[in-house]
């Protein structure tokens, strides 16, 4: 990976982390709690929401693992107190599902600046060697990019590879903090259907939810999980991308 792809990761992940963090910040104070805001938590600026461990010892480690540098961003604080009586687990649950719903958001702008960049020419077109005659040239590919660099590749252009790296980690960060597991975004969900008195005891294991999420990836391989719901999102996404391209209204 080249030096300026590598600053180019960097700062879509400080983009998508502070953009997930910063959802759940403003869901909070929408819905009644203050206590993020007052902390400067509602902005995209990345420095509030760094986490020393989530932030850069986690993608380190997952880049030597698994070949991409993912992590997460300071856990943004809730009173569930502060929220009104009747609507308390609604809201927590609603705060929770804030942060992922931003990256599936972003993956989709990402998406259309991948289509606007496509059409007026700052990406390089695929060139399939032809040894029986010219060179067959194909314009810019989504799914055909993004796959490649599931597969360990890297596309020609430093712009496209950052795009469509903007596109993957957005989709990858929301499908990884759906997960049903203690403490991730998912596991909100899980504790909204139980009933009370379950739903506290489920909470509990917040206390070992860090352990719990390393176990279930690093010992269970929980990535293949990951992989059965994010690769059909790849694929349907990267193929409307296709055709939007294919449309060319700059040509």
């Amino acid at each position: 990976m080249s030096t300026p792809v590598l600053i180019g990761l960097l700062v879509v992940l400080a983009l998508a982390l502070a953009w997930h963090e910063a959802a759940h910040a403003w869901v909070a104070d929408r819905l009644g709690d203050p206590t993020a805001r007052m902390l400067g938590r509602v902005t995209l600026n990345p420095l509030k929401h760094l986490d020393p461990f989530l932030s850069v010892l986690l993608p380190v480690l997952m880049y030597m693992t698994v070949g991409i540098a993912f992590g997460g961003g300071k856990p943004v604080p809730v009173q569930v107190s502060n929220f009104p009586a009747q609507r308390r687990r609604w809201s927590f649950m609603l705060v929770a599902l804030a942060g992922p719903g931003s990256n599936l958001v972003l993956a989709a702008l990402f998406t259309l600046l991948y289509v606007a960049c496509a059409w007026g020419g700052v990406f390089e077109g695929a060139v399939i060697r032809n040894p029986y005659g010219a060179d067959l040239v194909y314009e810019p590919s989504m799914l055909r990019t993004v796959d490649s660099m599931l597969r360990g590749g890297m596309p020609a252009s430093t712009a496209e590879a950052v795009v469509a790296m903007g596109v993957l980690l957005n989709l990858l960060l929301a499908v990884f903090n759906l997960m049903p597991l203690p403490p991730l975004d998912g596991s909100r969900v899980v504790g909204w259907l139980l009933p009370s008195r379950l739903a506290v005891s489920w909470y509990r294991l917040d206390r070992v939810g860090l352990m719990l999420v390393l176990g279930f990836f690093f010992l269970l391989d929980g990535f293949q999980y990951v992989q059965m719901v994010l690769l059909p999102m790849i694929e349907q996404l990267g193929l409307a991308a296709d055709w939007l391209i294919a449309q060319r209204p700059l040509a």
